[in-house]
């Protein structure tokens, strides 16, 4: 809360209305006062006493960003409706309000504001007491009569301190004062206020009994509240995700503070709607590429069709059909290539088995053998080691890097495959000697249809894939680059 300085001045004449009525409220029973005996001297003191320990031993329940407190200062003074003369009552109340809240480091105008609050709704409550003729605790009248009183009490306490706060904070009133009506609170102080008042009449030694119904009042309270700031915390996720599913707002909802349950929720929710991010984005970029890339096939087939004779003679038409399934082919290649790495982006479609990273590595240069043409070497120093994965996509990645490598060094090159153990992890390189690529690419060249400088054909797709497959492990790709002198592709995988 600002400081009072900073309070709008419909906020400090509220307050300063509370204190001045509240001190009215004490003059008029000054005469009442003048009239005490020894008895009630030694009543008033007792009563400042218990009050004042209920103040400084108030206990603190969180809601949201504040904090709510639990006290038995309510049932203190309801025992006192049946038990002491009403100017002790509301005289013992405001002086035990005092000597709580002032021996505590709170403000001296909240003090002030809360001694002025308490006098007025005592006051109320005494009126509403009186009404019923002041019945006593033996009579179940006196039960109705008190419940009536500290009812009139809360109401004046809720709206006196939720209009200060509605005013302070610029909130609702009534989402202010939803928790400040505090009714098991109210409830259960009634209860044990009733109690005590009739123990105290028939059997004063069983006054410590209280503790019982006291503890379970409080566990009730605690649990009541936190229910209202669970249910608070997820009608405002709902309301988020509502905005966000209506396009406004942030792509995320906000962590509720202090509520582990619906900030779980919260985090398990970001979680997908950054997956459903993702699968959007690749959506998106699947279309804008793919149609990209294919335009240029559909527009060669069409250019050489509408240019086709309608009598073609035999090879006319055996060298368009050859160049229209060549297109073909090649848009099949894209399409193909694509779905491969949207799959890749799902964990879900690995299927992990425990592989022998020697036996991996010489499977992968069997298989570039041909494509190398004698340029691969192999270095294995794992000693039967084993990596978790799925075979035939990491098999597919490292090929795809040696395939990379291989179109984009000059013929006659030498090209490397080495495996190498890490604490958290297995990295496998592919390093090459032809050149490197440009300085500032080295992360573009793993965007899809990224052809660099190669004059080979290719879609541009090898190492995006390899990329997806490595995250689809949990992993990464990267590139290590020497301009000029080559790179060393690299994949990683969790152990």
């Amino acid at each position: 809360m600002s400081q009072p300085g900073g309070w709008p001045t419909r906020a400090r004449v509220l307050i300063a209305a509370v204190i001045l009525v509240g001190a009215v409220t004490l003059v008029f029973r000054l005469p009442e006062i003048a009239a005490w005996t020894l008895l009630d001297l030694g009543l008033c003191a007792g009563l400042v006493a218990l009050v004042a320990i209920g103040e400084l031993f108030q206990l603190e329940l969180p809601y949201r960003s504040e904090k709510v407190t639990f006290s038995i200062s309510d049932a203190i003074w309801t025992a006192g409706l049946f038990l002491v003369p009403p100017s002790v009552l509301a005289t013992g109340l405001v002086l035990g309000v005092l000597v709580g809240q002032l021996v505590q480091p709170w403000a001296l105008v909240k003090v002030a504001f809360n001694a002025g609050q308490f006098l007025i709704g005592i006051n109320v409550a005494l009126v509403l007491f009186s009404a019923f003729g002041s019945p006593s605790v033996n009579d179940p009248l006196g039960w109705l009569a008190a419940a009536v009183a500290m009812a009139g009490f809360q109401v004046v306490n809720m709206t006196l301190m939720a209009g200060v706060i509605s005013a302070i904070e610029r909130e609702p009133f009534w989402s202010v004062a939803l928790v400040q009506t505090r009714v098991l609170h109210w409830v259960g102080n009634l209860a044990i206020g009733i109690v005590g008042a009739l123990l105290w009449v028939a059997e004063p030694r069983a006054v410590p009994l209280l503790a019982v119904p006291l503890v379970l009042t409080f566990l009730a309270y605690r649990g009541w509240l936190r229910s209202v700031e669970e249910r608070d915390a997820m009608r405002e996720l709902a309301d988020e995700a509502e905005q966000i599913s209506s396009g406004g707002g942030t792509s995320r909802l906000t962590l509720p503070p202090g509520q582990e349950d619906a900030r779980t929720l919260a985090v398990s929710l970001n979680g997908m709607l950054a997956r459903l991010e993702g699968a959007f984005e690749r959506e998106r970029l699947f279309i804008r590429e793919t149609s990209h890339e294919l335009r240029t096939p559909i527009t060669i087939c069409r250019g050489h069709l509408e240019l086709l004779d309608t009598e073609p003679d035999a090879t006319e038409l055996k060298e368009t059909v050859d160049l229209v399934v060549d297109e073909l082919d090649r848009m099949a290649r894209i399409v193909e290539d694509m779905n491969t790495l949207a799959r890749m982006e799902d964990p879900a479609s690995l299927r992990r088995v425990e592989i022998g990273v020697d036996a991996l590595v010489a499977d992968v240069a069997a298989k570039t053998a041909l494509l190398a043409d004698g340029r691969l070497r192999v270095a294995r120093s794992t000693s039967g080691l084993q990596v978790t994965a799925d075979a035939q996509r990491l098999t597919q990645a490292l090929i795809n890097l040696v395939k990379n490598a291989v179109q984009h060094t000059p013929e006659g090159t030498l090209v490397e495959l080495r495996a190498t153990s890490r604490p958290a992890q297995w990295r496998f390189e592919v390093a090459d000697y032809g050149g490197g690529v440009p300085a500032g690419s080295e992360d573009a060249v793993f965007q899809p249809f990224c052809t660099g400088t190669s004059t080979r054909p290719g879609n541009g797709l090898g190492l995006a894939i390899v990329s997806g497959i490595a995250r689809a492990h949990g992993g990464r790709a990267g590139l290590d680059n020497r301009p000029g002198e080559g790179a060393t592709f690299w994949l990683e995988v969790p152990r």
